[in-house]
């Protein structure tokens, strides 16, 4: 079970590494502007504050990494966005920094033009959610599927009897139930979020074989309230 993480909330001479607070002169300000398509900083920049050392630590395998030289990024031989040149090397840095550093570079000081200040989580409400312990009530208020939610469709959609899969005009295949929950072929939750099981009523385990129907035959019977 992950531990409550408290937030910091003074981050005047921190270090987001280390989260040593020290005399703001022995801090080291990185800025990263917003880039365009292609980028983790896509329409949104940040900042990251390190002390002396862990400045000097994180140049140690790539003395330029934080150069925010760009680079285009192209596909079969076409432009398809910009990153920075050592993006890769800077996202594994972010990625290893203590949950409190990774909330201020991510959520409290995100800028640029995709960032609204309207949307961003009260500090400790990110690291809650980051740590998977943010209560079902709490992720709703920001228009996110829960926890419990999740927990719900990756236990109940798998075994209920409700689900049929579903074969579409084109080939494809997936699988869906009466209640609004779908998910792949064979009632799969791979890649798939549904928060209609969460306090489903009709669960029901599966006891049979699941049938597999048309799209057109499952509508057509959900029209005529057939399979409810």
């Amino acid at each position: 079970m992950n531990k409550k993480v408290s937030a910091i909330e003074n981050h005047e001479g921190l270090c987001w590494k280390c989260l040593s607070s020290l005399d703001k002169s022995e801090i080291h300000i990185i800025e990263i502007p917003e880039l365009a398509s292609g980028s983790a900083f896509d329409g949104e920049g940040t900042k990251i504050q390190l002390c002396n050392y862990c400045y000097k630590k994180s140049k140690e395998d790539n003395p330029n990494i934080w150069n925010m030289e760009v680079k285009q990024i192209k596909q079969n031989g076409y432009f398809i966005g910009t990153e920075y040149l050592y993006e890769t090397d800077m996202l594994d840095f972010i990625d290893k920094l203590p949950i409190q550093g990774q909330q201020f570079v991510w959520n409290e000081f995100a800028n640029g033009s995709l960032s609204n200040p309207k949307y961003k989580m009260e500090p400790q409400d990110w690291i809650d959610y980051n740590l998977g312990i943010l209560s079902h009530e709490k992720c709703k208020e920001y228009g996110m599927y829960s926890f419990d939610e999740m927990m719900a469709y990756d236990e109940k959609f798998p075994t209920c009897q409700n689900v049929y899969n579903i074969i579409y005009d084109d080939g494809s295949k997936g699988s869906k139930c009466p209640y609004g929950s779908y998910g792949g072929y064979n009632q799969t939750t791979d890649n798939y979020i549904c928060e209609e099981c969460y306090g489903c009523k009709n669960y029901v385990k599966r006891t049979k074989p699941i049938e597999a129907v048309t799209n057109d035959e499952f509508n057509k019977a959900m029209t005529l309230c057939t399979i409810l």
